[in-house]
């Protein structure tokens, strides 16, 4: 099955102006694993996501750069029924402030792939989805 990192994962993983040490280095292990088995899918929202959180960083510009390109490998197109059923998931829960994640569910159940992510707030949608979702400690 193909894995799909949330934003922080990347973010852990490749930035030096971070928080928590642990988590640098599980992420670490994490990308460096499933990018030699070919067993990752990346969404263009999170090559977006990562830029922005980079600068926010003050990251070095050249590293967030050879980064995206690295990233963009594993890139999938977002299909359209991905976004349809987000306003689906909008309409039925009102979770708009959650909107990024809720993406992030949508097109893991479109490629049918594990959500892995070190956010807690993704507990409030595992009741809406039947994908596996993987709350890193």
């Amino acid at each position: 099955m193909m894995e799909y990192f949330d934003t922080n994962i990347y973010i852990y993983a490749f930035c030096k102006n971070i928080d928590n040490k642990n988590q640098q280095k599980i992420s670490q292990e994490l990308l460096k694993s499933r990018a030699s088995n070919n067993n990752l899918i990346v969404s263009e929202m999170i090559l977006y996501e990562f830029a922005f959180t980079c600068q926010k960083l003050k990251e070095d510009p050249v590293t967030i750069q050879k980064n995206l390109k690295f990233l963009s490998r594993y890139v999938k197109a977002t299909d359209i029924n991905i976004h349809k059923r987000v306003i689906d998931i909008f309409e039925n829960t009102n979770l708009y402030n959650s909107s990024f994640d809720i993406f992030h569910l949508a097109f893991c159940e479109h490629n049918n792939c594990k959500l892995i992510t070190f956010d807690k707030g993704f507990k409030k949608l595992q009741k809406i989805s039947k994908i596996e979702i993987d709350i890193m400690i």
